[in-house]
């Protein structure tokens, strides 16, 4: 109730009551305000700014209201409300200050303490009660939408953040893979530099003239060098082009390459750290330019047609950087690099067989270099050889047992071997190594699955949606989570991650995959008996698939149980699967029911000898066809089925009762009452008026 309708409320009520105090009246007003600032629904921070001056003068702390509602008004001077709330609060304060009599100040200066007022006081309580409860209750919306905010805004923290931890774990990997190739490069080139040097010394020997001229293209090399430390490329050059025209004729062919091909390795190495594209681009341009310098000069320089492979693989030239690296370990085969390089390039061409022969002359060389052997258990796993593939990453592990991936692949091939229990230790390796790995976490959610751990399946695919943003892999997630949780009994929490995937099958990249989203979403929909939401998305299979047989028999089935059943429909959808597949157990079985529905009994029990013969020891198809016998009134042949059901299931009751009513139909009474007295002492409680009905009738 606001300000205006409390005067109208008095000047419609002319019972007199004595002045009530001033105080409440401020109270009133203070409170109507409050309501309507509070309302008013902006933003949270300033609803919070609202209750706490409102909480600071209820509390008497009136300059730590105003001082509040001021840091507001600083930045939103133009909200009136809240001034209005600042000038309500000031009058409680100037109140507050006055003689304490609960007076209050009338128009003219003077105090109205002998004013008397027609009010009905029960309305003054009513209106004061009425904005205490809306007061509350904005309180209570108020603490609700902080408490929603601080939520979101933790969600989003943690989001960034394991978006952080995702790129951090990403660059990681890359910078140990970098590393170990970096290292590998170094140990190359200090291995050219010694071999270099050991063929100048040899020169140098033959006269001081030459070693005095081989001294100063070296350090031509050398400050070329500083300069590119520096960033200075062109310096660089010119000190580059200095040391290669000064090369002296008298050194031979052989030093002229070798010196153009130092040079065009330190621009190499230059341009792998370079900062900037361009700078990356420029230097590689100039390296190149220079090892085919080198190649002219010497053909045979492996250094150079390594450098000429690398600068083809990154502009994607692959045919280029193949003939190229071939050239590099033709004319230095002891290189493990140069092996190690070129199979990644054949692995890249889908030569697997060639890139397998490449990694392992590279761990033949260097038996410890962690990325040959990684690379050659995936491209073994390429061509299909998974125990060789398993024992190279287990190698792998061996060398470096921090290596993320190949745990991770370890994980892959042990769980197609369905050796789930050492899928889930590798899964936890790579886990404590990077705990946001969420391949992983998907990984190990699916093992657990396996081993029909559904608590831990569920835990693990949990994990893997704290890390995910919308995405292919987010969607399969939700998908694999409803099916634990469905075989775990938690149909609610199922049917909502399945309803999630399937209203994000759209970030799913092929239609087999949007299939299996949308046939579970119908058949969680369909197992909790929800069968108008079921069929259309039923439907929808089939128009994605309109051969996806598990749709049809499952509406068919459905079709069945209606009331009445439709049991056409339910035989054409049969009908179809058995044309695509006569061998399919689920048809033949289905469309004997259909049959057995509409008293067709020579197909009934066609359909069921055939889902029979397809799957022998089923007890629930042999208790069909046997029904389907005794309808068709062929005895004898239900006898048979019946009595061979039960030698495997003792314990299935119906079959006793229904076996003991063909005996009967065939005047077996005794063998009838055999099996009825059987129900009654195994099982006492189960249909029981049925069974003592056929009892009285047999003994009468």
């Amino acid at each position: 109730m606001d300000t205006k309708k409390i005067i109208d409320f008095i000047k419609k009520n002319k019972k007199p009551i004595i002045i009530i105090s001033a105080a409440i009246i401020l109270i009133i007003i203070l409170l109507c305000t409050v309501k309507g600032c509070s309302n008013k629904r902006s933003s949270g921070a300033r609803t919070n700014v609202c209750n706490l001056a409102r909480t600071y003068a209820e509390r008497g702390e009136y300059d730590r209201a105003l001082n509040k509602l001021d840091a507001y008004l600083e930045k939103h001077g133009d909200d009136e409300e809240v001034w209005s709330l600042w000038n309500s609060i000031l009058d409680m304060k100037k109140a507050a200050e006055g003689d304490g009599s609960g007076s209050f100040a009338g128009p003219n200066g003077g105090y109205a303490d002998q004013l008397k007022i027609d009010v009905d006081t029960s309305g003054i309580s009513s209106a004061m009660q009425d904005s205490l409860s809306s007061m509350k209750d904005a309180l209570e919306e108020s603490n609700k939408q902080a408490e929603e905010n601080r939520r979101a805004m933790e969600s989003l923290m943690k989001s960034q953040q394991q978006a952080e931890e995702r790129r951090l774990a990403d660059q990681q990997a890359e910078a140990a893979q970098k590393k170990a190739e970096e290292e590998a490069a170094a140990e190359l080139k200090r291995q050219q530099e010694a071999k270099r040097k050991a063929e100048e010394e040899a020169l140098a020997k033959k006269n001081a003239e030459l070693k005095k001229k081989i001294d100063a293209v070296n350090e031509q090399i050398r400050q070329g060098e500083t300069a590119l430390a520096m960033g200075n490329i062109e310096e660089a050059m010119r000190h580059f082009n200095m040391a290669d025209s000064s090369i002296p004729s008298e050194a031979g062919s052989s030093f002229l390459a070798s010196k153009e091909s130092e040079i065009a390795q330190a621009l190499y190495e230059a341009a792998q750290k370079a900062d900037t594209p361009e700078k990356k681009a420029q230097l590689m341009n100039n390296a190149v330019a220079m090892a085919q310098k080198a190649i002219k000069a010497n053909p045979k320089d492996a250094a150079a047609h390594y450098i000429i492979a690398q600068n083809a693989l990154d502009n994607k030239d692959y045919n280029t950087a193949l003939a190229e690296m071939k050239a590099a370990v033709q004319y230095d085969p002891n290189n493990y690099l140069y092996w190690y390089n070129l199979g990644k390039i054949q692995y890249t061409l889908g030569k697997y067989s060639e890139a397998a022969s490449s990694f392992t002359k590279s761990c033949e060389l260097k038996g410890d270099y962690a990325p040959s052997r990684y690379n050659l258990g995936l491209t073994q796993k390429k061509l299909k050889n998974d125990t060789a593939a398993l024992a190279a990453f287990r190698k792998t592990i061996d060398i470096d047992p921090r290596h993320e991936k190949a745990y991770l692949e370890e994980a892959r091939i042990l769980a197609d071997r369905q050796d789930y229990s050492g899928a889930i230790d590798a899964y936890k390796s790579v886990l404590k190594i990077n705990n946001i790995n969420v391949q992983a976490a998907m990984g190990l959610g699916s093992a657990y699955y396996q081993k029909k751990n559904y608590s831990e399946a569920e835990d693990s695919y949990r994990r893997a949606l704290t890390m995910l943003s919308p995405s292919e892999n987010m969607t399969l997630t939700k998908y694999n989570l409803s099916a634990v949780l469905f075989d775990d009994g938690k149909i609610a929490d199922a049917e909502k991650y399945a309803r999630e995937a399937y209203e994000e099958k759209n970030y799913l990249k092929n239609d087999a995959s949007k299939v299996n989203v949308v046939y579970n979403y119908a058949l969680v929909l369909d197992n909790q008996g929800k069968v108008d939401a079921a069929i259309p998305v039923y439907m929808e299979v089939l128009k994605i698939n309109p051969d996806h047989a598990k749709t049809k028999i499952n509406l068919g089935v459905m079709y069945i149980t209606l009331d009445p059943p439709e049991t056409d429909m339910a035989l054409n959808l049969f009908m179809q699967v058995y044309k695509n597949d006569k061998n399919n157990i689920e048809a033949n079985n289905n469309l004997g029911k259909a049959y057995l529905l509409k008293e067709d009994y020579d197909n009934a029990v066609q359909y069921y000898q055939n889902a029979l013969r397809l799957d022998p020891k089923s007890d629930s198809i042999r208790a069909n066809l046997a029904k389907a016998y005794a309808q068709a009134g062929n005895y004898d042949l239900a006898k048979s089925t019946y009595t061979e059901l039960l030698k495997t299931d003792k314990q299935n009751w119906d079959a006793c009762i229904e076996l003991a009513k063909v005996c009967m139909q065939l005047g077996d009474n005794a063998g009838a009452e055999k099996w009825l007295v059987y129900v009654q002492e195994k099982n006492p409680s189960y249909k029981k008026s049925e069974v003592a009905g056929l009892l009285n009738s047999i003994g009468q």
